[in-house]
């Protein structure tokens, strides 16, 4: 078997993807169309512009530019729990097994949703989506930096209530420079005391303090982390504590937090010995898959496809998931990764 057909039949986990940066663009057509959200183009190619980020994306300020429609059109219950379902069939076919689907909640209101009211349509697709396509994992909620520091204890507290309805985690996210993580450490706090794990946006368009702050508050795993090797320091100390960072090398690429593939961290972090996961980030956003996610580890990158498995079972093991079901999950990851690896070549 050939490496990109063996990179995508090998059963996967995926613990960094946005909700909103991951709806088919079929889906923003219709839902605009039905609710009456006013849209740039209704051509579906044209409009895949609005969505879909690329090479020239000049930094994680324009990036995050291309969520605004998906955010537009993600104001009802029933919208949300599409889009989750949805997401759920779209990891289905990348083989993905294992996955954690985060999104901010606050972006959900603008028409009159309650914080209570987005997090169950999220849970109720989900729910729904696991059970059809045959998943596991749960969802993350994300805090913005961006927010006043009331509203993301608010979250918090809400958030905390699900905690054993498949919310699994606290994130913060949104654009860093001139938001340090630290401005939100009350909120973190609370989540940590009502049974939330905690990950963090860090190191992708701020530089290593931005990650010292992150792992301070409790964060065990950073998204993307990138800008940590601009410190030796910082890298021991993610070494050190065990921090894992869950990387998106194409959005990376996007967002400038490297000047290109090519030079992303991913590999020499891992032989450095630091845990390192590979997600999509945002599928829409940055037109990918886990799949050619992972093809693009080893041939821009340079990792083997050994060290790509490596990162997979990674992302199970650090995963915030039931323990159980992600040790049942890494057996099975195991048989099938031997079967895919011995199958005779098709002739």
């Amino acid at each position: 078997m050939d490496e990109a057909a063996y990179l995508q039949a090998i059963p996967k986990a995926e613990l960094h993807l946005h909700l909103d940066g991951s709806v088919r663009p079929q889906t923003v057509l219709e839902l605009a169309k039905q609710d009456g959200v006013p849209l740039p183009t209704e051509d579906l190619n044209n409009l895949r512009d609005f969505l879909e980020a690329n090479d020239n994306t000049a930094s994680l300020v324009e990036y995050i530019t291309f969520f605004e429609l998906p955010i537009a059109v993600l104001q009802t219950m029933p919208a949300l729990e599409r889009a989750t379902y949805e997401l759920c069939e779209d990891l289905a076919k990348d083989n993905v097994r294992y996955a954690e689907i985060r999104y901010g909640p606050w972006l959900h209101v603008q028409h009159g949703l309650s914080l209570t009211d987005v997090i169950r349509a999220v849970l109720r697709g989900w729910d729904q989506g696991r059970k059809a396509f045959g998943l596991e994992g749960g969802i993350i909620v994300t805090a913005l930096r961006d927010m006043p520091p009331a509203q993301n204890l608010a979250l918090a507290q809400v958030a905390g209530r699900f905690v054993n309805d498949g919310v699994l985690g606290f994130d913060l996210a949104g654009d860093e420079a001139g938001h340090p993580p630290i401005l939100h450490q009350d909120a973190f706090r609370v989540a940590r005391s009502l049974g939330l794990n905690i990950t963090i946006h860090a190191g992708e368009a701020a530089g290593p303090e931005s990650v010292r702050q992150a792992i301070s508050m409790g964060a065990v795993r950073l998204g993307h982390g990138v800008r940590a090797q601009e410190d030796s320091e910082v890298v021991a100390m993610i070494k050190e504590d065990g921090i894992e960072l869950d990387m998106a090398p194409t959005s990376n690429a996007q967002t400038k937090a490297v000047r290109s593939l090519q030079d992303h961290p991913l590999k020499r972090f891992q032989e450095q010995g630091i845990k390192v996961t590979v997600s999509t980030d945002s599928r829409t956003v940055s037109d990918i898959t886990l799949g050619r996610e992972f093809q693009n580890a080893v041939r821009m990158i340079g990792c083997t496809p050994a060290q790509v498995w490596a990162m997979n079972l990674q992302a199970l093991e650090g995963g915030f998931g039931e323990n159980s079901a992600r040790l049942r999950l890494r057996r099975e990851f195991i048989e099938a990764e031997a079967a895919v690896r011995t199958a005779p070549a098709r002739g």
